[in-house]
C-alpha cells in the first residue's frame, strides 16, 4: 500500500508559557490551519524524525511545515541528563534544529532576528532618525564621544537570560544621568560586557508598532518616567491610535527591508519625525492588547500565518476577515 501523503502544517517553535503562541494556534486550528508545536521546555517528551523529503514526523504526526515560527524556543530551558559536555552539544543541536527547519521551510516568521546594530544601520539608510549610540565596553570613558545629560545603556541582545531552567534573570534597559555612569556593573553585568550606550532623546509620544504581514497596528504608551514600563507597569497608560504617517511608512520601510512577517518596532515622537529605537522579532502583543482594549494584533498574526501557510500550501481562498473578528471577539469584548 503506497504510504499516505504528508500533511502540510504551521510549525511552531516556543515555550509552553507563551500564552500569544497558544491563542493563535488556538484560531489557526479553528479555521482549518494545522498547527504542531515544540516547546523548549518541554523537549525530554518529543519525538522527532525529519527525513530526506522534507517530512516532519513528530510526536507521531507527519507533516511538511509551510510555515516556521521561532518565538521564544531556546534550548536553555531545557533540562537534559548528561556531562556538562554533553548537555552542551543537546541544547546547541536543538538550536541548529530549529535555525534550520526555519530556513528550509518556504516561510519563516522570527528566524531572522537583526541585532541593534543591524537595525540602527537600516534605519539609517532608509533616512529615519535613530538616537546616538555607540557600542562599549566602558561606558563611562566611551560617554566622552558621545557626550549628553543622560542616557540608556542596553544590551546588545534580548533583555533576558536562563541561567537555569524555568528562571529568567531581566537585564533591562536603565536610563542614567551621566554622573551615575560606570561601567557595565551598571546594568548588572559583568566588566568588560559590551553594551550599547545611547543618548536619551526628549519626546513629546512614544509608540508601540507591530507589522504583520501587510497590516500595522500601533499603540501610544504614556508614563511618568523612562523606567514605569518595567518597574510600574500598572502606572502605564496604552491606548490603540492611528500613528503619524511618517512613523506607519517608516515601521513599513523596515519591515520590508527586515523582510520579516512579523516585528514589533519601538519609536519616539520627537522634533516632529519619528525616531526609531529597536524592533523585536519575537515582541509580545498580549500586555499591551489588555491596556487598550483590544485584540487587533492578535487577528493580524492569525491571519498572517493563514496566508503564508495558504501560499505555500497552494492556496485555497482564505477565510473571510469577518470569522477572523468573530473568533477574536470574546477577548476583546
Amino acid at each position: 500500500m503506497a504510504e499516505r501523503a504528508a500533511a502540510r502544517a504551521v510549525l511552531l517553535l516556543t515555550r509552553r508559557g507563551d500564552g500569544e503562541a497558544t491563542e493563535t494556534a488556538a484560531l489557526l486550528h479553528r479555521i482549518g490551519v494545522p498547527v504542531h508545536r515544540i516547546d523548549a521546555d518541554g523537549l525530554a517528551e518529543v519525538r522527532a524524525v525529519r527525513g530526506p523529503d522534507g517530512v516532519l514526523d513528530l510526536d507521531g504526526h507527519r507533516f511538511t511545515p509551510t510555515v516556521t515560527w521561532l518565538r521564544h524556543f531556546s534550548a536553555r530551558a531545557a533540562s537534559p541528563a548528561g556531562t556538562p559536555g554533553g548537555e552542551l552539544v543537546y541544547r546547541d543541536a536543538w538550536t541548529a534544529l530549529a535555525r534550520q527547519l526555519a530556513a528550509a521551510s518556504p516561510a519563516a516568521i522570527g528566524a531572522d532576528d537583526p541585532g541593534l546594530l543591524v537595525q540602527r544601520d537600516r534605519a539609517r539608510a532608509l533616512g529615519v532618525r535613530v538616537p546616538r549610540a555607540l557600542v562599549t565596553t566602558d561606558p563611562a570613558r566611551a560617554a566622552e564621544l558621545l557626550p549628553a545629560r543622560r542616557y540608556v545603556l542596553k544590551v546588545l541582545d534580548r533583555h533576558y537570560v536562563e541561567p537555569e531552567p524555568g528562571r529568567l534573570d531581566w537585564f533591562l534597559p536603565r536610563v542614567l544621568d551621566r554622573d551615575r555612569l560606570g561601567g557595565p556593573e551598571a546594568a548588572g553585568l559583568p566588566h568588560g560586557t559590551p553594551v550599547l550606550l545611547q543618548e536619551y532623546v526628549g519626546h513629546d509620544t512614544e509608540y508601540r508598532v507591530y507589522c504583520a504581514g501587510d497590516e500595522v497596528h500601533a499603540f501610544e504608551v504614556a508614563k511618568e518616567r523612562p523606567e514605569d514600563i518595567w518597574d510600574r507597569p500598572d502606572e502605564v497608560v496604552v491606548r490603540r491610535v492611528r500613528a503619524p504617517e511618517a512613523v506607519v511608512a517608516a515601521a513599513r520601510a523596515l519591515a520590508g527591508e527586515d523582510g520579516a512577517g512579523y516585528g514589533a518596532y519601538d519609536f519616539l515622537w520627537a522634533g516632529g519625525e519619528p525616531v526609531f529605537l529597536e524592533m523585536n522579532a519575537h515582541g509580545d502583543w498580549h500586555w499591551f492588547e489588555r491596556k487598550a482594549g483590544t485584540d487587533a494584533v492578535t487577528r493580524a498574526v492569525v491571519r498572517t500565518v493563514r496566508d503564508l501557510h495558504r501560499s505555500a500550501a497552494g492556496g485555497a481562498r482564505p477565510e473571510p476577515v469577518s470569522l477572523l473578528a468573530f473568533l477574536g471577539a470574546g477577548r476583546a469584548g
